[in-house]
This record gives structure tokens, sequence and C-alpha cells, in this order.
């Protein structure tokens, strides 16, 4: 197990004068009360206790005083979700299991803008990008194909720029460690009369145990908001990082020959809202992403390289018709560019292009002040396969008097086949491929005790998944893969259990979280579990630790033993502008 000590300076205010004029978008109020808030669950500011889906917000600044600052990190809390990386070490792969699927039926947003995709993974991007400038990470459970389209099988990632507010300030954090361990991370944000501003610029480099092991990453964020009236607001995001990583090259027992992996990621958003009127609020979102990734071994230079570039349309309108009924619906285009370059097997490359377009719509209804329904549609359209229509509903009941809520939500999700399934991997196309759909359900009851002090919330859940592609090697010397629909249908389902705590007068809060998988796709643990606990030691010292414990299960025909994870961390304020932090 890899530890690491660190100690951390941060904390240095700028004077200045700020005036408040903000246009009154939904998602300008990101930063308050960020848990008992949603946007993900139906597109719209939403009430948690109002919602019949499976949702789980955190809050990003939170998680910094828990010592996680990595994607990666953050969603091994969640329950039903399995979030490792393919290596162990920060900027590998990293891999999503949402209940019980596989990583490419995770759907991936930021900022508005879907980065994953079945050609565009979420791997390279949840292994590499950290937390700095986001303000809330959302993750929605089941198929959610009727809100966000293709690749939603399991489950969506919303992640969010933090908005800039009050008078400008500036943060400098600054950590060295074992393992040549260093991170510094510069954060600006802000008011200045109609403009505000949030800037994120950081650095970080760890080595590991092993020879051969080293990862260095710079990455910078950027959000700026403009009210131009009472009623308009203009913005963009800025998002990108640029990490190497050397690692072992696994072939050689002793580790000494390395191969290098570089990852170069960049999403750039425009976006204007505008309250229409009372009822209306408009929001338009242009955004591109990019991501190269290369891969170079020992022996073979370019061993694997891929390309992808995305350009987004995505046109969002929320009518509240009043306090009980509320539509949300939209439109967007996607264009996606793809290649590929590989001397595996004797492979070369390939480019390929698609667009896809799409509407949805969307209506939650407030039955009673204890009952809430929700259903929608959407359809959308691929240029190399074809399109699909997909559903959801839920539903939401509340017995105030008890703290209680029973809650059900059922859909369909669907994931069609991408570039390299469709035309080969270096040959084998199958144009007939049809795209793996599914129908999930689930039913859970949330619980309140003692105002809220105590919470606990437990999930059964079920996804029925047809049409699985799966892939052959054929024979040698070429190993050509070919890809195809497997017969019949592949099941996951399981258990969900979350529980929150107070105690000692809100010193002392407590998170632990239990999945339970009956069925899987393949090679995921039965039994995982989350802990987390921070306290308030005194007035100037917050102090705590988590626990990750994953159950033993066979991957690519070998058996891995369970392991457990432990992580200490504690910040002390020293005084209104430096504090001292440490992590093991």
């Amino acid at each position: 197990m890899k530890t690491n000590i660190a100690a951390t300076a941060l904390l240095t205010t700028v004077g200045g004068l700020a005036f408040s004029h903000a246009a009154p978008e939904p998602e300008s109020q990101l930063d308050a009360k960020l848990e008992e808030t949603t946007i993900l669950a139906n597109r719209s500011l939403t009430d948690l206790k109002k919602v019949g889906s499976s949702v789980t917000v955190f809050d990003a600044s939170e998680l910094k005083k828990s010592g996680i600052f990595h994607i990666d990190g953050a969603l091994k809390f969640v329950p039903g979700v399995i979030s490792e990386s393919t290596g162990g070490q920060n900027g590998t792969i990293s891999s999503l299991f949402l209940r019980g699927t596989a990583t490419r039926h995770a759907h991936l947003r930021v900022d508005g803008m879907r980065l994953s995709g079945a050609n565009i993974s979420s791997g390279n991007f949840l292994g590499g990008s950290g937390i700095s400038g986001l303000s809330r990470i959302e993750i929605l459970r089941g198929p959610q194909s009727a809100l966000y389209g293709g690749d939603s099988i399991g489950g969506v990632i919303g992640l969010y720029s933090g908005r800039g507010s009050g008078d400008p300030s500036g943060r400098i954090f600054l950590e060295a460690g074992s393992h040549q361990s260093h991170r510094a991370t510069l954060d600006l944000q802000g008011e200045l009369d109609r403009l505000a501003y949030a800037i994120s610029i950081g650095y970080q480099q760890t080595d590991n145990d092993l020879p051969n092991n080293r990862f260095i990453q710079y990455g910078q964020s950027i959000r700026l908001d403009y009210a131009a009236s009472d009623s308009l607001n203009i913005g963009l995001t800025l998002r990108s990082f640029q990490s190497d990583l050397r690692r072992p090259n696994y072939a050689d027992p002793n580790f000494a020959r390395a191969a290098d992996d570089r990852t170069e990621s960049t999403l750039a958003t425009i976006f204007t809202t505008l309250r229409v009127n009372e009822i209306l609020t408009s929001k338009l979102t242009l955004g591109i992403y990019r991501e190269d990734y290369h891969a170079d071994t020992f022996a073979l230079p370019r061993y694997y390289e891929t390309n992808g570039e995305k350009h987004g349309i995505y046109w969002d309108n929320t009518l509240r018709w009043n306090d009980r009924h509320t539509t949300t619906a939209g439109a967007v285009f996607e264009k996606t560019d793809y290649t590929y370059a590989s001397l595996f097997f004797s492979l070369s490359q390939d480019s390929r292009s698609s667009n896809q377009h799409g509407f949805y719509l969307n209506h939650s209804w407030d039955v009673t002040d204890a009952l809430t329904l929700n259903g929608g549609i959407r359809w959308e359209d691929y240029d190399n396969y074809g399109d699909e229509f997909t559903w959801r509903s839920s539903i939401a009941y509340r017995i105030t008097s008890t703290g209680t809520k029973f809650r059900a939500s059922a859909g369909k999700g669907f994931r069609p086949p991408s570039y390299q399934e469709l035309f080969g991997f270096g040959g084998g196309s199958n144009f007939s491929l049809r795209a793996e759909s599914s129908t999930g359900w689930d039913l859970g009851i949330n619980q309140e005790l003692c105002d809220g002090q105590y919470r606990l919330n437990v999930t059964w859940f079920e996804n029925r998944i047809d049409d699985m592609i799966e892939s052959n090697f054929g024979p040698a010397p070429d190993f050509v893969t070919t890809y195809f629909n497997a017969p019949g249908t592949s099941v996951t389902r399981g258990l969900e259990i979350e529980a929150k705590g107070k105690w000692l007068n809100d010193r002392l809060e407590t998170t632990l979280n239990y999945t339970w998988l009956d069925k899987t796709l393949s090679g995921q643990p039965k039994h995982s579990a989350g802990l987390q606990m921070n306290g308030k030691i005194c007035d100037n010292l917050e102090a705590g630790f988590t626990v990750i414990h994953r159950d033993n299960r066979t991957f690519g025909g070998n058996e891995l033993d369970s392991y457990i994870v432990t992580n200490l961390h504690a910040n002390y304020q020293i005084n209104e502008n430096i504090s001292l932090n440490t992590r093991v």
C-alpha cells in the first residue's frame, strides 16, 4: 500500500470590491445546499425529496476536506458504484461499474456536455481528472437514456464547474509527501460587477514502489459568467489536463522495462441562459471535447493511440408551470470524429466520423404535497446505425410525520455499437450489429430519524440487457477481432445501502455505503463497502479516516483477492489564512 504523508499551507485572501448582479438561472444556485437538490435526476434543479430515482450528490469542497482530490476517489463512496484504476496508480485508465454493468454502460457529462460514448471511453478522463474547479458531483443510477441518450444503461455521472461568487479571493495549496509526491494548486474566484469568475491551475507528480512507475500532470479549469441583464447570463467553461504516466511493462517479470502513456484532455463550452418569463428558462450550450491518448512500449513506439473529438449543441428548456408541474424539453446534436492506430498484432489505423441528433421531453407532477410522479421520453438517431426510442418513469411518496420516502423508478437504456465494433479492428466488420438495450427498475426507501440526524437509504435494483455486444479473436497470424450480438438476456441485480449519521452535537459525521451484487456482467466483487468518518476535535482541528473494502472476484480468468484500503486525514487551522493538512 502506498503511504503519503503531506503537509499543506493554503489560503491567501485578495481584497477587492464586488457587486452582485447574477441572472436567475438554476445552475447559479449550485453552491447552495448541494446535498438537498439535484440537477441530474430531471435535467433541472429539483428537491431531492421529490426524486424517485437513485441519485447521490457530493459537495466537492467537502471531498477535499476528506483528502479526496480525484473523481475516481469520490466515486468509491457511492452505493452501487465500483470505481477502480486498472493499474492502481494515479493516471492509469479507470474502470467504472454502475450496478454491475460495464464501463461502456456509464454515461459521463461535464458542464452539460456528453464526454463519453461508444467511441470515446470515460476511462482516461476518470483516471486522470481531479475535482479542482468543481462544485458538485452527481451520480444517477439505473437506465437513463430517456434523459441522456446512449451509453446510459448503468447510469449517468454529472460534473459541474463551480461559479465564482462574493469578494475576489485566492487560495494556494502546496503538498509534499513520500514517493516524491508533490501537488500545487492555485484557485482564484469572485465577482467583479457583472462578471463572475473561477480559475484553478494545478500540478502534481508521484512515483510508486515499483520501478518505472511515475505520474506527472498539469491541469486547468476556468468558468466565467457574465450577467448581461437581469434575465440573460452568458458564460464559458474550460477544463483540461495533460498527463504522462510511466508504468512497468508487466511482460517483464523484473519490471525493468517501461511503457509510457500520455493523455491530453480538453473540454470547452459556451452557454447562454435566458429567463424568458416567470415560466420558461432556456439554455443553449455549445461544446467541444478532444482527447488524445498515446501508449508507447520499450520496443514499439505508437504501440496504441486514439484521437477523439466531439462537437455538441444542447438546447435545454425548463417550464415551471406552477408549484406542481415542471416540464423539461430539449434537443441535441453531436458530431464525433475518431481515429485509432495500433501495432497490436500488426494492425494498422482507421478514421471514422458520425453524427447524431435527438429530442427529449420530461415532466414532473406533484400530485399532492406527499406524492410526485415523473415521466419522460426520448428519440435519438445515429447516422451510422439507426435510431432509438426510450422512456422513463418514477414515483416518490413522502410521509412527513415519520421522515419516510418510498420511491421506485423504471426505464430503458441503450448503447449503440462503436466504430471498431461496426467496421472492425483491423478487419472483421459487422454492419448488422444491433444496439445493446436494457430495461431496468428499482425500489427503495429513505428513512430519516431524529429530525434528519440519522438517515438510511435502501434500494433493490435489477437491469436486463439484450443484444450484448461481444467479441472473438480470429486465427493466427492476424488474430482479427470480430464482434457479434450475444443471444439471450444478461441480468444485473443487487442491493444498495447507505447510512449517514451526525453525533456529539454534529461534531462527528459518518457515512457508510454497502453494495451486494447478486448478478453482474463480469469480474466484479459480490460485496463492496466504503466508510467515511470526519470529526471536529476542537475549533481549529478536524480529522477523520476513510475505509474501502472490495471482495474477492475473478478477472480475466484470474482470481483476485479481497482487499481493504484505509486513509487518514487531518486539518489544523493555524490562523485565518493558513492551515496545515496531513494525509496517510
